[in-house]
């Protein structure tokens, strides 16, 4: 269940930093060599260090994660993997090179966090029939952009008070 729930997590807020996970793909048929980039047809690659999504996950499955945390910031694979572009047999999926990956996987770990907080919380709570929680995703915060960017808020400055009370509306 927990699985499961991480899983549907994780697609839901498809999304976070472009890469948590590794898919390294060994040497296949048609020039796709380890980590050939987006595969196309044939054999699916196998998939190595997983370390936040769970071990059994498959080359399947991860495709649409990934696309989904490219799809929230804007970025390529090569943001958090060592990729040197689609179909290049130097790419290499599951090294651990750069640390834009350790912090996808700390945030997909916060978002996990933070929604089953949330459906606790919620749940707690007597909602009507066939309401739903909107889940947090990548693009909640990123909306677009490899490091969300907060917009400034300046709120009005207050009133100016005068001496008597203030006139009724009306009159």
């Amino acid at each position: 269940m927990k699985q499961l729930r991480f899983g549907a997590t994780l697609f839901g807020a498809v999304v976070l930093a472009a890469a948590v996970v590794s898919a390294q793909a060994p040497a296949a048929p048609g020039g796709q060599g380890r980590g050939g980039g987006r595969a196309g047809g044939g054999a699916q690659p196998a998939v190595t260090n997983l370390k936040v999504l769970p071990k059994d996950t498959t080359y399947a499955q991860i495709i649409p994660i990934m696309r989904g945390f490219e799809g929230a910031l804007q970025v390529e694979c090569g943001h958090c993997h060592q990729w040197e572009g689609q179909g290049n047999p130097t790419n290499n999926f599951a090294a651990d090179v750069k640390p834009q990956k350790d912090v996808a996987r700390a945030m997909i770990k916060m978002v996990d966090s933070i929604n089953e907080q949330i459906q606790a919380g919620v749940s707690a709570t007597k909602l009507r029939t066939g309401d739903q929680i909107q889940k947090v995703t990548c693009a909640t915060c990123h909306r677009g952009s490899a490091i969300p960017q907060v917009p400034t808020y300046n709120p009005p400055a207050p009133a100016a008070r005068g001496g008597g009370a203030p006139a009724a509306p009306g009159r």
